[in-house]
């Protein structure tokens, strides 16, 4: 037996090991990715850098993932779907069309902040390749779907106009809020998110309501906030 950590090849120990080493290679590859492509997009980064990164052979990459395109969609989908889940925890309490609105802006702000280069990435290259009908394209659905569904429910309250396109209005929050984010956050400058997300949908609302108010968002904000800090806390 050599020393240190090496044993014995066919030991009992070194088969437990290299079990376990072997678990481990799907999250270590798609670490070494998720690294790689933030740093340097996902164009640019072969299999076998990740391979080399992840300290594994580019055949072994092959064993877990069919191709680049879907080792890319496993990082996103590793990335995207703890935001998802968690605002969704989020919404659930909230009934009211502005509250529900603007944590939704918010949450979708803070996450171009935290990682644009991810955000990029699924606009401008994963989007146009083998998207559609993917895992991240399913995910992706199942977020936007909550500001579908929170029109549709101001729309049948009758808080809203019942000629308003729940899509378009979708369409319209998330590429407004995109615009924002790359003229702040991803130009490097900062930028209060929580006043920016809730003056843009109040800006929104006030086109779509059916009996539209000059109410201001700061108190119903303070709310939010509070709100929010609860959350987190009960998330942790």
């Amino acid at each position: 037996m050599r020393s240190g950590v090496d044993v014995e090849e066919g030991a009992p120990d070194a088969k437990v090991a290299w079990r376990r080493r072997k678990n481990f290679r799907q999250p270590e590859i798609l670490a070494a990715a998720r690294a790689l492509i933030e740093e340097e997009g996902a164009a640019s980064v072969s299999v076998a850098r990740i391979a080399k990164a992840a300290g594994v052979s580019e055949a072994t990459v092959y064993k877990y993932f069919a191709n680049k395109q879907d080792l890319v969609n496993q990082v996103l989908h590793e990335w995207a779907t703890p935001f998802i889940d968690r605002l969704a925890a989020e919404l659930a309490p909230l009934l009211e069309l502005r509250p529900r609105m603007v944590l939704i802006a918010i949450r979708y702000m803070r996450s171009l902040e935290e990682t644009p280069r991810l955000h990029r990435i699924f606009f401008q290259e994963l989007r146009w390749a083998d998207y559609r009908g993917s895992e991240i394209h399913k995910l992706n659905h199942r977020f936007v779907q909550g500001v579908i569904t929170t029109i549709e429910a101001g729309i049948r309250s009758g808080e809203l106009r019942d000629d308003l396109d729940p899509r378009a209005f979708r369409d319209m929050l998330f590429g407004g809020l995109e615009h924002i984010s790359i003229r702040t956050s991803f130009a490097g400058r900062l930028v209060d998110v929580e006043s920016e997300a809730g003056g843009y949908v109040d800006l929104m609302l006030q086109g779509a309501l059916s009996r539209p108010d000059a109410r201001s968002m700061p108190a119903e904000l303070g709310r939010l906030s509070t709100l929010l800090d609860g959350m987190e806390q009960r998330l942790g």
